[in-house]
């Protein structure tokens, strides 16, 4: 079994309650990354395990995205893991499809822990109603686009900029 878990959007106050207590009572997590207020707030108890290495070791996104997809998949195999993303496992996290994938393949089973996405807190600093024709971008492939699907009547959130020359 696998059980993932979205760690919100960085503020420890943000996220839920359910995540919390799995995270407090566990003994070891696997984070995709160690870059998360959340990890710094987690019981000293906790053994953490992150990718961060994986990041600085492939090439592309796609190599760490798999790699970090089969090693969680080798680990559950054997024992029942925790796995921990950012924001909600949801939005924009690759992993978690790769995941999912691989473990219908494997019969394994998966239980989600939704959190708190970057979208809300947005959404709430800039006082706009998603509803309200909200368009809704991963950065990424929207830079690799050569005439971008963008409307300029409506707002633009956009997730994954990672990097100045992204932005």
């Amino acid at each position: 079994m696998i059980t993932i878990i979205g760690l919100g959007p960085g503020d420890a106050d943000l996220i839920t309650r359910q995540a919390w207590h799995i995270l407090s009572e566990a003994d070891v997590v696997y984070f995709r990354t160690g870059r998360h207020p959340v990890v710094a707030e987690l019981p000293d108890s906790l053994i953490r395990h992150t990718f961060d290495d994986v990041y600085q070791s492939a090439e592309h996104f796609d190599e760490v995205y798999s790699r970090i997809a089969a090693g969680l998949i080798n680990l559950a195999v054997d024992d029942d893991i925790i796995y921990a993303v950012p924001g909600n496992p949801f939005v924009g996290e690759t992993t978690v499809m790769a995941v999912l994938r691989a473990a219908a393949e494997a019969n394994l089973q998966v239980r989600i822990i939704t959190g708190l996405s970057f979208i809300e807190p947005a959404l709430a600093a800039v006082g706009i109603d998603a509803l309200d024709g909200l368009q809704l971008f991963d950065a990424i492939e929207l830079a690799a686009l050569p005439y971008p699907p963008l409307s300029p009547d409506v707002p633009l959130l956009l997730g994954q900029v990672y990097s100045r020359l992204l932005a």
